[in-house]
Parts: C-alpha cells; sequence; structure tokens
C-alpha cells in the first residue's frame, strides 16, 4: 500500500486575485502534521510539497499522484489558494501566472 501526499500552496497571483500570504505557510503546517509519527505519519519523501508552481508543474504533480495508483494506495491531495468558478458553476484552482 502507497501512502502519498501533494500539498499545493499558491499565494502570489496577478493582478485581480488578492495575494495569499498564509498559502504557502499552510503547506509547511500541512507538512508537518502530515510527518508527525502520531499523527499523519508519512515518511517525508512520500510527501510532495509545492509552493507559488506553474499551472504545467501542477498539472504534472496532481497527474503524477493519481497515476497508476492501487485501491488499497492512501492519497492524499491538498491546496491552498483561490479557486475561481464559471458560468456552470465548475471550481477552478488558480495558479500563479507571474
Amino acid at each position: 500500500m502507497g501512502k502519498l501526499a501533494l500539498l499545493i500552496g499558491v499565494s502570489e497571483y496577478q493582478p485581480g486575485l488578492n495575494p495569499l500570504p498564509c498559502a504557502v505557510k499552510d503547506v509547511e503546517a500541512m507538512r508537518r502534521v502530515l510527518t508527525h509519527p502520531e499523527i499523519g505519519n508519512f515518511a517525508e519523501g512520500d510527501i510532495t510539497a509545492l509552493k507559488n508552481p506553474q499551472r504545467q508543474e501542477m498539472e504534472d504533480a496532481i497527474y503524477n499522484l493519481f497515476a497508476h495508483r492501487q485501491k488499497e494506495d492512501l492519497l492524499l491531495f491538498y491546496f491552498s489558494g483561490h479557486g475561481i468558478k464559471d458560468d456552470y458553476g465548475r471550481l477552478y484552482l488558480s495558479v500563479n501566472l507571474k
């Protein structure tokens, strides 16, 4: 059984979306919780943390988290940042476009 986590924090945005300075701090806080032996008990090497990634880097990391997994695997995806809804109510994760 695999036990993997992907933590993404986006705090820097172009004008139009307010910066979220705590988003990258959230990633570090979540990492501490997950690696704590009495809470998450994740191995440090089983956690990928991305801070202010570009779109392609984020897409690749999400794909890799879920690709080729078994039903027994434990996967955790955590995102701290803005979400944007389109006219149909679909939610999109917003990334740093700088």
